[in-house]
Formats: C-alpha cells, sequence, structure tokens
C-alpha cells in the first residue's frame, strides 16, 4: 500500500483534519493493534481506555472526543469512514471493460458501456446489463434477466430466467437468484405435483446477496401486495448475508438486514429496516413490521409488530427473554425448595 498523509486523506474523504497533516498513513488498524504508521478509529467515550492505550499515528473520531492533541479527522460516522478510508488505501482491481473470448452471448444481449464479462461466463437471449457492470467467470444469466448500471457480480452466481437487478448491486459468489420455489400440492390420488414458479425475482438498488444465498421465484397464487404482477422482492439497500434462504413469493422491504443462516419461509413479509439475526427462522406468511429487530436463534411463528425487539422461542420481549433466561439458571434450586415444601406440606397433612 501507498503511504498517503493524514491531511491528504482529509481531502479525499472531505473530513476536517486536526495535528499535524504530514503525518503519513501506511495501513489501518484496530485501537489495540495499531502501529504509529496506522489510521485507527474510535466511535465514542466506551473506548476512551483502548484510545488512551493505543499506539496509532492518526485516529477517526467524533466531533466531540477529546483527542489530547493527537492528529485525528472529526467525522460524525468514525467507522463508516474508517470504511471508506478501507477503500482509498486497498483499492480493489477491476476486470477491464470487454467480453472474454471464453463467453457465450445468446442473441439479442444487450450490454452497456465498460461492461466486463468475464472468463466462460454464459449470458441468455434477450438479457441485458447496465453500464460499467462486471460479471465474473463463470457468471450464468438466464433468458430475460436485466442488470442494472455499476454491478458487481462475483464468480459462480446463477440468475434464472427474467430476474431483475437494480443499480449499484454485489452479488457475492455462488449465489443463486430466481430458482424454483419449494411449493407442492397433492393430486387427487395423493400423489405430489410440483407448483411451477414462474414469476421472476425483482431486486431493488443498492442491495448486496452474500455467497451461497438463495432468493426463490414465486407463482401466481402468491400475494401481489399492491404491484401489478407477483415477485419475490426485495427493496432498495437490503443487505442478505452469506447461507440464507428467501422463500418463493417474500417481500423484503427497504434497508432490511438479513444475517447468515437466516430462512425465510415463502410469503414473509419482512418491513422497511428489520433486522433478522443469524440462524433465526420465519414461518410461512409471516409479518416483521418495520424496525423490528430479531434476535439471532429466534423461530418466528406469528405476525410481529413494527419496532419490536424479541428473542428466543416462541419469541419473547428482549428484555423479558434475558430475565426469563437469568431466572432459568435458577431453576434446579428452586425445584429442591418445592420439594422441601411439598414434604413439609405431606407431614403437615398427615399424608
Amino acid at each position: 500500500m501507498k503511504p498517503v498523509q493524514l491531511g491528504k486523506l482529509a481531502v479525499e474523504l472531505d473530513l476536517e483534519c486536526e495535528g499535524d497533516p504530514a503525518v503519513e498513513v501506511r495501513g489501518l488498524a484496530g485501537l489495540r493493534d495499531a502501529s504509529p504508521q496506522d489510521l485507527s478509529f474510535v466511535t465514542g467515550e466506551r473506548y476512551r481506555k483502548d484510545f488512551e492505550l493505543s499506539g496509532a499515528g492518526a485516529y477517526l473520531v467524533p466531533p466531540d472526543f477529546d483527542t489530547d492533541g493527537r492528529p485525528c479527522l472529526r467525522t460524525r460516522a468514525p467507522y463508516a469512514d474508517f470504511a471508506r478510508a478501507i477503500e482509498v488505501l486497498h483499492p480493489r482491481s477491476k476486470p477491464a471493460p470487454g467480453v472474454h473470448e471464453t463467453a457465450v452471448l445468446g442473441g439479442g444481449v444487450a450490454l452497456g458501456k465498460d461492461v466486463s464479462v468475464g472468463p466462460y461466463c454464459v449470458i441468455g437471449t434477450g438479457a441485458s446489463i447496465g453500464d460499467r457492470t462486471c460479471l465474473h467467470a463463470q457468471v450464468v444469466l438466464y433468458p430475460g434477466v436485466r442488470i442494472g448500471v455499476d454491478c458487481e457480480i462475483h464468480s459462480g452466481v446463477h440468475l434464472r430466467d427474467d430476474v431483475t437487478l437494480g443499480d449499484r448491486c454485489v452479488i457475492q459468489s455462488g449465489a443463486v437468484i430466481g430458482g424454483e420455489g419449494f411449493g407442492f400440492t397433492f393430486r387427487a390420488d395423493g400423489t405430489r405435483i410440483r407448483v411451477p414458479h414462474r414469476c421472476p425475482v425483482e431486486i431493488g438498488d443498492d442491495c448486496e446477496i452474500g455467497a451461497n444465498s438463495t432468493i426463490d421465484a414465486s407463482h401466481p397464487g402468491h400475494p401481489r401486495r399492491g404491484h401489478p404482477e407477483v415477485r419475490t422482492r426485495l427493496g432498495n439497500g437490503v443487505k442478505v448475508d452469506n447461507l440464507v434462504q428467501i422463500g418463493h413469493g417474500t417481500d423484503i422491504g427497504d434497508g432490511a438486514m438479513l444475517c447468515a443462516l437466516v430462512g425465510l419461509a415463502g410469503s414473509s413479509e419482512v418491513g422497511r429496516g428489520v433486522y433478522i439475526g443469524g440462524q433465526a427462522g420465519v414461518a410461512d406468511g409471516v409479518r416483521i413490521g418495520p424496525g423490528a429487530l430479531i434476535g439471532g436463534g429466534t423461530g418466528v411463528a406469528g405476525d410481529i409488530e413494527a419496532g419490536a425487539q424479541v428473542l428466543g422461542y416462541p419469541p419473547m420481549e428482549r428484555r423479558l427473554w434475558w430475565r426469563v433466561m437469568a431466572a432459568s439458571k435458577r431453576l434446579p434450586q428452586l425445584l429442591r425448595r418445592v420439594r422441601e415444601i411439598e414434604k413439609k406440606v405431606d407431614v403437615a397433612s398427615g399424608d
């Protein structure tokens, strides 16, 4: 990494610089690991002790944080600007525009300006790819897929028929979007028949889908929720971690976040700004209101109100859940006391 002076980094990030602007930044690190050549960050007084013991050469700090004269950049979002600094100091190379000679393109494919199509990609008939979008090696786009501008599709991704991605989306390796939903019913003789899922997945702008996550297509029997057509929908700014399963006909609101190993059953509805912790499961048709927080490992079998914070199975209000967990540690002692009381009652009654 090429060193950069703190003052120049301040200009790059559009932040206020305090202290010597000539301080050279050669790396990035957390407070406890930082050396005099590193830039670190502090989010508030909670980390005052770590800051005082830190050996970093410069810091990203909140506007009112006392640095005792140490070089710093002032910001209202230190961690977010630390992320921006990573982009500045560790820029990731991007493949050059063009179509690799091993790629296969069907008829009627539309490529925008400066699109990059990597080795062994397969692009189906009628697909369209927006300006400056990058497809890494072995990406497969089925017919009718539409991808917006400035997207990055990593190796091994499969986008099935008519999937739509908005602008600036990132799809990590191995994700499968638009596969057949898990829907079966019974014939009159009791044998199973698959319900065809022909209604595609629609993903908004600025979304990220983690590695090996799956988002299933829906069928015409799923709710439209005010839209002209049935879709499995993700709004703008939705962030999905690795190994997440999103079932057919699901609707996820803007800014929602789903952590690793979350499972959403079909027709579930996740409101705007909802956070779902790792390994949580949501039953089919459940509605989670805007701004709700679902703790890791929670099993959600019924609707959750807007703004609620729940944990456990069955889900409990967050503070109640912690009280229940604390009380559970005392259950063996409580059981012994109950048995002792029962013995005394038996003796007093003559039984």
